[in-house]
């Protein structure tokens, strides 16, 4: 959220200075979703890189989270 209003950034879309992480940025949600034939190990793969190279550059610990039907669900820490 920015400044109250959630935010949707598309790598397709151009962006906003809304949406845009700078030094005062908390918190960051990235989204990546998939439908090719091997999507099921893909987005994990993509995921636990992600996680790897953010821990690696800023003193964080992301918490990730793969959606699935049975578990369709990811609560963020506040």
């Amino acid at each position: 959220m920015a400044g109250g209003r959630p935010i949707a950034r598309r790598w397709t879309d151009r962006p906003s200075g809304h949406s845009a992480v700078r030094d005062t940025t908390t918190n960051v949600l990235i989204i990546a979703e998939a439908l090719h034939p091997s999507a099921s190990t893909d987005v994990p793969r993509l995921t636990a890189t992600l996680a790897d190279e953010l821990a690696g550059r800023w003193p964080v610990k992301p918490a990730t989270a793969v959606l699935t039907r049975s578990a369709p669900r990811f609560d963020v820490a506040t």
